[in-house]
């Protein structure tokens, strides 16, 4: 490793910016798992795109992301010159499912002068043609951004099925280098599934019919069950907080409800709201037999529907999300008749919700 690679974010933009690096248009390129000495133009690459407003560090420190490739956690993918100069960049990598089984793609990043080549979907056939088949996975699930259909478009060509919409999940001061003038952006939650595990779930009343048609265009083989009366008095609950400062978000995970969940709560939306998350997400263990009592909780509390995560706890799961303020939904452009009508669920689940903190009447 060069050791005058800078070891934070601070560091590595105000370097990049000093650089002052340009890429020559129209070389020839190929695909490769990223190489340690990628690295920097890994780098390069996210700051021509994003500036320094991308919301996750590792991407511009080389130390950080090859310590999460060589860990497993993120397994990279460049297309690079004949030069060495790296002009895009992909992934597969874990996000904050609790199945270790379940990775992600993205990040799949092209500098602006290749856009018009197909670097972009080169990257995500190696991802899927020659690099899933070597690592230990079931699903991969992409979150295509709502502010163009570009990757939305990737996606249904790569074979994934849309199975939520996360509103207002990414600053959009991610896309447009610091201006945030655009609002916060949304995206689909998209699954590709590669091997089924049969298993049993709850599902919430509210949510049934949507749950159902949901699984049965993917399909999986499930046995559906009611959900459990409350957990009795001192079962506490099984949940962990992720937040994503930089993001605004925060990820909570219930993996099993219990008495104690509303107070677990109250305390986690109030360590939130002092760090200035705007949005609140809870990703709820459809396995467990009181999911149907954790939405009703929830949408108590003004949460409302995201979306469906197959085997995200190796049993399925649920989102429900909750946003300071709500995004246009004019902004949300969406590629799939099924996309749209999930965007007309969680409209029509944000109007008939009597819960705090929902904007109203509805941004258009």
């Amino acid at each position: 490793m060069n050791q005058e690679f800078p070891r934070n974010k601070e560091e590595a933009v105000r370097k990049l910016a000093e650089e002052d690096y340009h890429v020559q248009p129209n070389q020839d390129f190929d695909i490769y798992r990223m190489e340690p000495g990628d690295a920097w133009g890994v780098a390069r690459c996210f700051y021509e795109v994003y500036g320094g407003h991308y919301p996750f560090d590792h991407y511009y420190i080389p130390e950080q992301l090859l310590a999460a490739d060589h860990s497993g956690d993120m397994i990279g993918v460049v297309a690079r010159t004949t030069t060495g100069d790296i002009i895009g960049f992909g992934s597969l990598f874990r996000n904050f499912a609790h199945n270790p089984r379940l990775y992600e793609t993205g990040q799949a990043t092209v500098i602006p002068a290749y856009r018009n080549t197909l670097a972009v979907m080169c990257i995500q056939d190696f991802i899927f043609d020659t690099l899933a088949p070597t690592v230990d996975v079931d699903l991969i699930f992409g979150e295509p951004v709502c502010n163009h259909l570009v990757m939305q478009k990737i996606a249904s060509l790569s074979g994934f099925a849309d199975t939520g919409i996360e509103l207002g999940v990414m600053p959009g001061e991610t896309y447009h280098k610091g201006d945030g003038s655009g609002g916060r952006v949304s995206t689909v939650l998209a699954f590709k599934l590669l091997y089924d595990r049969p298993c049993t779930i709850h599902l919430p009343v509210e949510y049934e019919a949507i749950l159902r048609a949901i699984i049965a265009r993917i399909p999986l083989a499930r046995q559906v069950a009611v959900s459990a009366p409350p957990a009795p008095q001192g079962v506490s609950s099984t949940m962990e907080a992720r937040y994503f400062d930089e993001a605004q978000v925060l990820r909570l995970s219930l993996v099993a409800l219990g008495s104690d969940f509303e107070a677990r709560l109250d305390d986690v939306k109030e360590e939130a709201r002092a760090r200035g998350i705007c949005v609140f997400q809870v990703f709820v263990n459809l396995g467990d037999p009181r999911a149907g009592q954790a939405v009703t909780l929830l949408r108590k509390q003004g949460f409302f529907f995201g979306g469906f995560l197959p085997q995200w706890f190796g049993t399925d799961g649920l989102l429900m999300q909750k946003l300071s303020d709500l995004p246009a939904f004019s902004s949300v452009k969406l590629l799939s008749e099924e996309s749209r009508k999930l965007l007309d669920v969680i409209r029509d689940d944000i109007e008939s919700s009597s819960g705090p903190g929902i904007t109203s009447p509805l941004p258009p």
